[in-house]
């Protein structure tokens, strides 16, 4: 049997479900360039993530360390420069609707997609090295799938002359998506597109078409045809060298109270933490991964700057907006360890890639029930303030509530320094997290993309976490007004060149940061770029 062009012997299909572990953002049609980046919506107006996307990540996947990128030509297709060769992918990936539950109709579609009200929003920020506060024209948003959402996925390969060959591979990426090891979507490195493939409902079946009995099996829908993914993966596929990665784990605690500032007020308080979903039903506080990067970030910037006596530049207080915006981005793009950590803002320098660190979320050890959280911003029925009430006042029950979580309301006020009483209009509350216990923080870093320069970033690194385990990098907002600090009680790394986990202390202690501390030395006798 064959298409037009394509001779099939056999065909392997998967078909299973992806639930999203972390908020996930892919891009759609953008209407308004005013409002947050929105995400991809398909002709029906429904949530969906483009079988393009996760025929890129797969690939990419494939390609592993990329040394050779058509290695996979023969699976993934691959186009000819004289338009007198090539081929199409045997690889085919379908359009992955975003739905609530697992449920499908009589045909096979989702039942319950993902309303459009269901989305969170992101904000980002860019903080100035030299003034410390918000940097002209680097404020932006963006909407994301939360946490707990599914995404129907359909695989299927092609096979032709190595249907065993095309199995395993088939197994390998089942495996991968099984252990999170591929991610959807944009700003992957910020913690975004984590997902898993549900080992149930997981339907894997080969078709045969090059007998009679294969073609009526296909037609009685045999149950011999069905394969477990440990089945598929009896050979292992020939793919290309892996990408080398390593792992941090950041185990630590809050000092003073740690949060993020959501972009949206409460109806019984100004300024809330950034909450997500973890469940239909539950909330918890979050770090976005933009966060934690954030800061790492300015303290490698920090550090090397000190190291070479380099001061940041900003542009005069008396210039536009767009001068302050370009001078911050030349503070981005300056140092060569720091971007090759963390990324390039401009495209328009000489090394410009993604950043090889790659920071995820980190979720606060507590759940909200919906219900209050509702009540708390302003959603809630019961809980509507009367008419013409512009302060109300939070009643005694939603306060207990919150304390039983570990959230107080705070209430502030600036004093005018001539009075020396309270200063109209600078009256305002925050909802504080204390006694709010978090998840260790996951970093990862991509040797691979380190390339040559692999020890220099390495060397940077542990000098980041070296100054937060002692205690010198604050975390999250208003770290100037008593925020922020936390008590870092364990760093633990593994991968590269420390093939088992072990401690920051016992990796400052060892021979392997030598030849660091030497490239180190070196790299920073050069003039910076």
């Amino acid at each position: 049997m064959s298409a037009v062009g394509r001779p099939l012997s056999r065909r392997i299909k998967a078909r299973g479900w992806l639930r999203t572990e972390s908020p996930l953002h892919v891009g759609g049609l953008e209407h308004d360039p005013s409002e947050p980046l929105p995400i991809a919506v398909d002709g029906r107006g429904r949530l969906y993530v483009p079988g393009t996307t996760l025929a890129g990540v797969l690939k990419a996947w494939c390609l592993g360390s990329g040394e050779n990128p058509s290695a996979m030509d023969e699976v993934w297709g691959h186009e000819s420069e004289n338009d007198a060769g090539g081929q199409a992918s045997r690889l085919i990936t379908a359009d992955a609707l975003v739905t609530r539950t697992t449920v499908t109709d009589e045909r096979g579609i989702p039942a319950h997609p993902l309303a459009l009200d269901a989305l969170e929003y992101r904000p980002s920020v860019g903080i100035d090295r030299v003034t410390g506060t918000a940097a002209p024209e680097f404020l932006y948003g963006r909407q994301v799938i939360p946490i707990g959402c599914y995404l129907q996925l359909v695989l299927s390969i092609e096979s032709r002359e190595d249907p065993d060959g095309d199995e395993a591979l088939m197994g390998a990426l089942l495996t991968a998506l099984i252990g999170r090891q591929i991610r959807l979507g944009a700003a992957t490195s910020k913690g975004l597109g984590l997902v898993g493939l549900l080992d149930d409902p997981l339907d894997v079946v080969v078709d045969r078409f090059d007998s009679p009995d294969g073609l009526l099996a296909v037609l009685r829908n045999d149950p011999a045809r069905r394969r477990s993914v440990a089945s598929l993966c009896a050979q292992l596929p020939e793919l290309p060298a892996r990408r080398e990665v390593l792992d941090v784990r950041i185990t630590w605690k809050p000092i003073a109270p740690v949060m993020v500032r959501s972009g949206a007020d409460g109806l019984f308080v100004d300024t809330l933490p950034l909450s997500t979903r973890i469940d239909e039903t539950h909330l918890t506080l979050v770090l976005p991964g933009s966060t934690i990067k954030g800061m790492l970030r300015t303290r490698a910037e920090l550090i090397e700057r000190t190291a070479r006596g380099l001061p940041a530049r900003a542009a005069d207080p008396g210039e536009p907006a767009t001068k302050h915006s370009a001078a911050f981005r030349a503070q981005l793009d300056q140092l060569t360890a720091v971007r090759v950590l963390f990324g390039a803002a401009r495209d328009d320098v000489r090394d410009h890639q993604a950043g090889a660190l790659r920071a995820e979320e980190c979720l606060a050890c507590l759940s909200i029930p919906q219900e209050l959280w509702a009540s708390v911003t302003g959603f809630g029925e019961e809980t509507s303030p009367p008419e013409g009430d512009l302060s109300p006042r939070m009643p005694e029950s939603i306060r207990d509530q919150l304390t039983d979580v570990g959230l107080e309301r705070s209430d502030h006020v600036a004093l005018d320094r001539w009075t020396g009483g309270a200063a109209d209009g600078r009256l305002f509350s925050v909802l504080e997290p204390h006694n709010v216990a978090w998840e260790p923080i996951r970093l990862s870093v991509d040797l691979t993309r380190l390339g040559v320069t692999k020890a220099i970033g390495l060397a940077l690194l542990l000098l980041v976490l070296r100054d937060l385990a002692n205690g010198r990098i604050t975390m999250g907002a208003a770290t100037n007004r008593g925020f922020g600090d936390v008590d870092v009680t364990d760093i633990s790394l593994s991968g590269g060149p420390w093939a088992d986990q072990v401690s920051l202390t016992d990796v400052l202690a060892g021979t392997e940061v030598a030849g660091m501390s030497e490239a180190w030395t070196a790299y920073l006798n050069q003039e910076a770029s």
